[in-house]
């Protein structure tokens, strides 16, 4: 049985997916110490508590993605400004403190490549793209479209604007009907919403 691996956590009150970046302002010592060591790190979601502080407990959630540095700005004081890319996702084992940092034992979680494309899914992230005055590319939808596998699933839960637990969801469990669901409700929000801006005021009293 292969062993477990440690991996460096860095608890947030965000998701990060599987090809998905994620900018970040590290001002922490520990974390600070983290950007320095340059490691590839563990995003995972805070179930309770706050991000930074003493008070950060080790109440997180199981499954998260591994993060490696792309960009890394270090300022005068000692912060650092980076901009991490979500590789893999991973289950947390075992929570340890051995570092200044949380640390853990990980599974790797592989992703399903046999996924069968889902135009379907393209279509509804086009959609909500377009509501929020974005799109993809013709080439890239065109790919999505025919490609099998995770990326679709992974693209639509990073750019889909909807609550931390919501997306926690998807990450943990990896299906891309979920992700059409997410992006449907979504998206009939911002559908609501539109057709609300469009109703005329109603009249004024008159004098």
């Amino acid at each position: 049985m292969t062993e477990p691996e440690r991996l460096p956590l860095f608890p947030l009150h965000t998701v990060l997916f599987p090809g998905g970046l994620l900018p970040l302002h590290v001002f922490e010592e520990r974390y600070r110490l983290l950007v320095a060591e340059g490691r590839d790190f563990g995003v995972v979601l805070i179930r309770h508590g706050r991000e930074v502080g003493p008070g950060l407990g080790d109440d997180v959630h199981p499954v998260g993605t591994v993060a490696r540095l792309r960009k890394v700005e270090a300022l005068p004081d000692g912060r650092y400004h980076v901009l991490a890319a979500g590789l893999g996702r991973f289950r947390v084992r075992e929570l340890q403190r051995v570092r200044p940092y949380l640390t853990a034992l990980i599974e790797p979680l592989p992703d399903d490549p046999t996924i069968p494309a889902r135009p379907q899914l393209v279509d509804l992230l086009e959609r909500y793209l377009s509501h929020r005055g974005l799109r993809l590319s013709e080439e890239l939808a065109a790919d999505l479209r025919r490609e099998p596998g995770p990326r679709l699933m992974w693209m639509a839960g990073s750019l889909i604007d909807a609550e931390p637990a919501k997306r926690q969801r998807l990450l943990e469990a990896a299906d891309p009907r979920l992700a059409e669901t997410m992006l449907a409700s979504e998206l009939g929000k911002l559908e609501s919403f539109g057709e609300l801006g469009n109703v005329p005021p109603p009249p004024s009293e008159p004098n």
